[in-house]
């Protein structure tokens, strides 16, 4: 029977399933990748804090001629963000890779996500299209948010009105979140759909394939994914404000050292459920990928403008079949 809703504890059985013997060859590059991502991360923010605070003190040096200081520190300064967006894209095509990998591995359960799948897939991304995607759908969830940040903007001085916008802008970007978050897998599905056609279509076909299922996907990735890490991160934050608090910086470190290799460890989970959410719906749903994808693409013909030649041959020929009459005195 086709459904929308998909049970949670049956759900997190399968989960359950496929990690069995397999968690293990998965979580050590992944704990790693986002260990190294991490360190990246946290040391670019710290050079850039620094570029700052020398950006500062260089634009102080402008009333003694010291132009030079600045220009330094300004390039000093946009080198440093460049490097993160650059890391920031690299991540997001391994998390990719990796979401990849699970699907196989839900499609074929003698796979196993291990180094060796991820790396393969990294190679073959498409790496211009998904960069594509990800760049429409945060231009589309940026331009449902605008008119209600224009709104706040013009109404500063109201705090309430301030406040409201933000809570319905935060509600928009939740939503359209929900709704863009199968884009990717839909997109994998019909790759050779894309060729010389818009990544928006996935977006469009996410929209069309999560109608019903956002309830169902929000309480998966809430209960599955957020909750364990989040009180995770609630013992050990507090394990470690307590070393924090009392000085004792052992339990502090400590504290945020097992934190952060908790959420390591718990990575694969996260990678798996929102593959598994994806699987299991398309056989379930009322939608099905081809009927998402309905009266999206072009057709070649459009594409290459083999169209629009034709329709000039054909008026053509309509003008040549027209008699000609010559004019009588």
């Amino acid at each position: 029977m086709k459904r929308n809703h998909l049970p949670l504890k049956e759900f997190i059985n399968q989960l359950k399933s496929t990690l069995k013997g397999k968690y293990n060859a998965a979580v050590w590059p992944i704990a790693g990748i986002t260990l190294l991502y991490l360190a990246l991360t946290a040391l670019l923010a710290l050079l850039f804090t620094r570029s700052a605070m020398m950006l500062g003190y260089a634009t102080m040096l402008i009333m003694y001629g010291m132009i030079s200081q600045v220009l330094l520190a300004v390039v000093e300064a946009l080198g440093i963000l460049i490097l993160w967006f650059l890391v920031t894209f690299v991540m997001y095509f391994v998390n990719m890779s990796i979401l990849y990998s699970y699907q196989d591995q839900i499609k074929n359960p003698n796979l196993k996500v291990s180094a060796t799948t991820i790396w393969k897939h990294f190679k073959h991304l498409n790496k211009n299209q998904l960069l594509r995607l990800t760049l429409y759908s945060s231009l589309f969830i940026f331009l449902w948010t605008l008119p209600l940040d224009i709104v706040a903007a013009l109404a500063a001085k109201n705090q309430a009105l301030v406040i409201a916008v933000r809570i319905a802008n935060f509600l928009i970007t939740f939503w359209k979140t929900l709704e863009y978050s199968q884009a990717p897998l839909l997109y994998r599905d019909q790759q050779p759909a894309f060729l010389g056609q818009s990544m928006r279509h996935a977006l469009t076909a996410s929209r069309r394939f999560m109608g019903g299922k956002k309830l169902s996907f929000f309480t998966i990735e809430f209960v599955v994914s957020f909750l364990p890490m989040l009180v995770w991160g609630a013992i050990f934050g507090g394990v470690a404000y307590y070393g924090n608090y009392t000085a004792i910086y052992f339990v502090m470190y400590a504290g945020l050292i097992i934190m952060l290799l908790g959420f390591c460890a718990y990575a694969p989970v996260v990678y798996l459920a929102t593959a598994q959410f994806y699987e299991q719906s398309k056989p379930q749903s009322p939608i099905s990928v081809e009927d998402a994808f309905v009266k999206t693409f072009k057709p070649v013909e459009v594409l290459t403008g083999e169209a629009y030649d034709d329709a000039a041959d054909e008026s053509v020929a309509v003008d040549d079949s027209e008699p000609i009459v010559e004019n009588q005195k």
